[in-house]
């Protein structure tokens, strides 16, 4: 696809980004890739996350390949984000598009 068909729009999720939430949340998002070739998520620093959010982004991530979109952090995982990654031991053993992905590192060092 050239550049110039892309569009690219950010979504930003709710603050609360847990089990409790993750079904409102996944809807929204499955709308919002729908209208979209390229979707930036927004996280912000302070929110509130489990394994539920880490999942529907895989999800999200398969569903964007699947139907030849784009899908990207718009900063790397920090914070709540980045703890729930290190202590469901998502990073261990990440691939190469995991890592740009979730941290925006260019391959393993």
């Amino acid at each position: 696809m050239p550049a110039s068909d892309v569009q690219e729009d950010y979504f930003r999720p709710p603050q609360n980004l847990t089990v409790r939430t993750i079904a409102t949340v996944q809807r929204e998002m499955l709308q919002f890739l729908d209208k979209t070739a390229s979707a930036t998520i927004e996280l912000d620093d302070d929110c509130q996350v489990d394994i539920s959010f880490i999942q529907l982004m895989e999800a999200a991530r398969i569903y964007a390949a699947a139907a030849g979109k784009q899908i990207a952090l718009a900063r790397p995982a920090s914070g709540p984000t980045l703890d729930v990654l290190k202590r469901s031991g998502f990073l261990d053993g990440m691939s190469a598009e995991d890592l740009k992905f979730w941290l925006h590192q260019g391959g393993i060092q």
